[in-house]
């Protein structure tokens, strides 16, 4: 039992029937955004009881654990919560039940050719790092703990590309200063300026590891995903897009 639960107002109001949904947003998820652009069907949860080896070959699946992190103990006061190290390896298991349902050869076209979506890391700031705690909050500092998130992830990368992962693309982190969990941190219910930093440290840090990462990798698309200053500008001029009420 998980103590990181979406199923509360207002999470799922933009999406579906308007219900929660396991998303924490009010509506899609980057992964849901570039499965619906680009004609994929939306991966169901790898805990769902109804996922098997025929729904991951026609629609993929889902890892994404609410809580989650990079790092193994970001996220531990929720109880249960998936890191991205026992994501990697769920898949890894995928990957074995896969191969034997297909035979290797076919087993590693499929994975091969596959699309895969890391996004996350604003856990570990705020589920983690920026909690006093936790000992990351007392054992580094801001640029030392974007250095372990890099080598963590930079390990995790390696795995997932020895287990099939060639089309991959990491996304960034957002002005995760002015989420409302970090905004209540001020008397003002201003966005946090260092969280934000924090996180622009976070993107250039990840941007820069799969730039050295690609060419060393056998057939290697990685690509990184930064949409910091899209959403930036949404909470900060909310007027252009038809918004009034971004603080709240």
């Amino acid at each position: 039992m998980t103590l990181a639960k979406a199923n509360l107002p207002y999470y799922g109001i933009d999406f579906g029937n308007g219900l929660p949904n396991g998303r924490f947003t009010n509506g899609r998820t980057v992964a849901d955004i570039i499965g619906d652009s680009t004609g994929l069907p939306r991966p169901p949860a790898f805990l769902d009881p109804s996922t098997n080896e025929d729904v991951i070959l026609e629609n993929g699946v889902n890892y994404a654990s609410g809580g989650g992190g990079i790092l193994n103990e970001t996220g531990t006061y929720f109880i249960q919560r998936l890191s991205l190290w026992k994501q990697i390896e769920l898949f890894h298991g995928t990957t074995e039940l896969i191969t034997k349902k297909l035979g290797k050869q076919a087993s590693d076209k499929f994975f091969q050719e596959a699309r895969y979506v890391v996004a996350l890391g604003s856990n570990d700031f705020i589920n983690n790092y920026l909690m006093p705690v936790y000992r990351d909050s007392w054992t580094y500092n801001d640029r030392t703990f974007v250095e372990y998130l890099m080598e963590t992830l930079e390990k995790q990368l390696l795995v997932l590309h020895k287990l099939g992962a060639r089309k991959l693309m990491v996304f960034g982190l957002g002005p995760m200063g002015c989420i409302p969990l970090q905004r209540v941190l001020s008397t003002t219910g201003k966005c946090q300026e260092r969280s934000n930093k924090l996180a622009l440290s976070f993107n250039k840090a990840a941007n820069n590891l799969l730039i050295s990462l690609e060419p060393k990798l056998t057939n290697a698309s990685f690509k990184f995903g930064d949409a910091y200053d899209v959403v930036d500008d949404v909470i900060r001029n909310p007027y252009k897009y038809g918004e009034s009420i971004t603080p709240k």
